[in-house]
């Protein structure tokens, strides 16, 4: 049993946790870069799923789960599989740092 007296003081610093204020901002910003990344992307994705249209791969935005559903519905994959393709698409695109 440790003695009260062996307890470890503060050293005055406190971490650093980010704000909800901050947290809210990263997500918008990281959000708004999968958009703009997006567009560039449709080319390479109507040549992985040629059966979808452009209009509706601009409409995606980079939503995964969007994404996943269109290819599940116009490639009448399972939706394990469309799942498993837009995940290998959206890592070999938006590596993770």
């Amino acid at each position: 049993m440790m003695n009260p007296e062996e307890t470890p003081k503060p050293t005055g610093v406190t971490p650093a946790f980010p704000s909800r204020g901050q947290l809210r901002a990263s997500a918008l910003a990281e959000g708004l870069a999968i958009k703009k990344k997006w567009k560039s992307l449709i080319a390479e994705a109507l040549a992985t799923w040629p059966k979808l249209h452009v209009e509706e791969l601009a409409t995606v935005g980079g939503n995964f789960h969007t994404l996943a559903g269109l290819v599940q519905l116009r490639h009448r994959f399972s939706r394990e599989e469309s799942d498993r393709q837009v995940k290998e698409f959206f890592a070999k695109h938006y590596p993770v740092a």
